[in-house]
Order: C-alpha cells, then structure tokens, then sequence
C-alpha cells in the first residue's frame, strides 16, 4: 500500500515538474508577433490592469497569448494534422487531403441570399449605366480535385449551381468558364485556394472567345520562385506538404506595362519582385490587395476595361494586359467611392470572383 501511495505521489510530482517547466520555458521563451505558417498575426500578452484583470476580459486574452505563444507552436500543430492523418481523417480544420499531397477547401453550402442580392446589384449597376456586365465566376479547387478528394469528401455541384447563376444575370454576359476547362487538379495550386497559371490561362481563353471573339494569344512560363506555401497550407498543418511553383507569365511579345496604386505608388511589371521574398507569393501577381491598380500597356489595341474582383483576377492580369492597353482594377472590399465616375464610353466591364467569395461577399453592396 506504502509503495503505491508514493508510486502515485512520484506520478503527481513529475506531471506538475513536466507542466512548471513548459509553463516556465513558455513564459520566458521568446515571443513572435507572427506565424509564418499559419500566415496570421499571434496574440499580444494581456494588460496586467486592474481593469483589465477584474473586467472579465483577462482570462480569455491571456489563454489566447499562451496557446499562441505556446513552445514549438508549430510543431504541435503539425503533429495533430500528422495524427489525423495516419489515422485516416479525410480534413484538418474542414481542408481536405486530397491526392499528389493537394490540400482542397471544403465547399459545401451557399448563401442563396447573397447570391441574388449580389446578381441584382450587378445587374441593376449595368442597367442604370448602359452598358454590358461579363461576368466571370470560376469554381473553386473542389471542383477541379473532384477526382482526387478522399473518399467520404463532399463539394458542392458546382456546375450545376454556375448554370443556375446564370438565369440570375438577364442581358449580361456570363464568361462561361467550363465551356473551355474540365474539372482538373492541375488548374489550382496545391498550397492554396487560388487557380494556377493553366487555370487562369483558360478564364483569360474564355473572355477571349466569349467577350473578345478571338483566339487567345500564346505565352511562355518561367519560374519565379518555389517555395509557394498558400492559405490552405496554413489552414490545414500540413507543414510537411511541398511548396508550389509561382511562375511569370511572358507574352510573344514583350510589353511595357506601367501600375500606379491608389497611394501614388507604382510599379514598373504587372510582377512585384519583392513579394517573392514574402511567404504570400501569390502578391507577386500585380503586389496583391489593393483598393485601386491602374494598369497601362503598349499593347496597341486601344481597349480599356474595368475590372471589379477579388483575388482570384490578379493572375489572370498578365494574360489581359496583351488585349488592354488600360486595365482598372477595383477592390470593393477597400474601394468605396462611385464605380460609376471611373467608366467611360466604350470600356469593357467585369465582375471576376471565386464562386465561393461570391456567394458570402457582401461588399458588392458598396457598388455604386
């Protein structure tokens, strides 16, 4: 009876050890204001006030700081995703693990709500400035992995849904992405959310046949950097997974292209080279979000188009910029001044989205 009493104090003794000194090395351990992987800023220590402390709010901010400031955070989050894995979960945090180490958002319900505000929004802009919408949805990479997803993975029947939208747009022109692209991993990044350089080629095929009527021009591709780790590299833990390859994306023939942001800042490319040495390199493509990119080219054709998007537009840019000598690129999320004062006489004008962004974005509400 003696020896179990002290087998169990012994036991107690060692889990409280192990639990002070992880306690004691997280305290002391230096802290980041960044995860790398998970691609988010980490919490703050909380504010030892008495207000702080006896308003209610303490508790939860100072377990938010220890769990984001945890030892080798990262490596326990790899671990669980590990885990989950080998013991044959299909999804980490609703990513799924789909074939050739490809990590797949779940998309799986839509806002009808949304959907039909935003068709009425664009429609009701078009209408009241005479003018036609192209509007480009492009599925997400559910669709294009459909045959690579675990078995017991569930995606939305994406065409089936883009075919109804598009009952939803009378007197517009609805760029039909899956008349020129069937469902294919390879049109997607592995790492992230976002259509490749081959998955963009072919909406920039498609807006060249359904809104240019012509063939599309031929480009070349070469690597700009890969070490691409996206958002579903982040979302999932799967650190162990290969990163993507980012490409430029080269015309026939050269041109000279000029963007100037709405801070006054330019650029000399439709390429930002020095995203290239961030972990988002998907900003290489015209330097990411901004709330206006004005675009200027020697193509020579003389068109000029509007574009109101979201992220998915911005590596579809180097394929447009040999048909437009002049692109505006307009971020509702960030743009809120009248649309309506930037059109003039002649401009081509488009709604490029995800389909899934589309179906939750509630910022088409600032078009005006």
């Amino acid at each position: 009876m003696k020896k179990k009493q002290t087998l169990h104090i012994v036991t107690i003794l060692c889990f409280a050890g192990v639990l002070g000194i992880l306690s004691l090395w997280n305290v002391f351990a230096e802290k980041k204001t960044v995860s790398w992987n998970e691609n988010r800023t980490l919490a703050a220590a909380p504010e030892l006030t008495p207000s702080h402390i006896f308003g209610g709010r303490f508790d939860d901010d100072f377990e938010n700081w220890f769990s984001d400031h945890f030892v080798n955070r990262d490596f326990w989050i790899e671990l669980k995703a590990m885990m989950r894995r080998v013991t044959l979960s299909i999804e980490n945090n609703d990513i799924y693990f789909a074939q050739g180490e490809r990590l797949v958002s779940r998309f799986d319900k839509v806002n009808e709500d949304a959907l039909k505000a935003n068709a009425e929004i664009i429609c009701g802009f078009a209408e009241d400035h005479h003018t036609t919408a192209n509007v480009l949805l492009v599925p997400t990479a559910a669709w294009g992995a459909k045959r690579s997803l675990p078995y017991g993975a569930w995606d939305m029947d994406q065409p089936k849904l883009l075919a109804a939208l598009k009952e939803s747009f009378p007197g517009q022109n609805v760029v039909d992405y899956l008349s020129v692209a069937e469902a294919e991993p390879n049109l997607y990044f592995r790492t992230d959310h976002h259509w490749n350089e081959q998955g963009a080629y072919l909406g920039y095929a498609a807006i060249c046949r359904q809104v240019l009527n012509k063939e599309p021009n031929r480009f070349s591709y070469e690597p700009a950097s890969d070490q691409f780790i996206g958002t579903m590299y982040s979302r999932s833990g799967a650190f162990w997974v290969t990163p993507d390859t980012v490409y430029t994306i080269l015309p026939e023939q050269p041109l000279h292209t000029t963007v100037t942001f709405e801070d006054g800042s330019t650029l000399d490319s439709i390429y930002s080279v020095r995203r290239l040495e961030e972990k988002d390199k998907y900003t290489y493509y015209a330097d990411g979000n901004h709330a206006r990119a004005d675009i200027h080219t020697d193509c020579g054709t003389g068109r000029r188009a509007v574009i109101i998007k979201d992220s998915y537009s911005h590596i579809l840019l180097p394929y447009l910029i040999s048909e437009y000598e002049d692109i505006l690129l307009i971020d509702l999320r960030y743009y809120h001044d009248p649309v309506s004062d930037l059109l003039q006489d002649n401009d081509d004008l488009y709604f490029i989205y995800s389909l899934d962004n589309f179906s939750t974005d509630p910022n088409l509400a600032f078009l005006r």
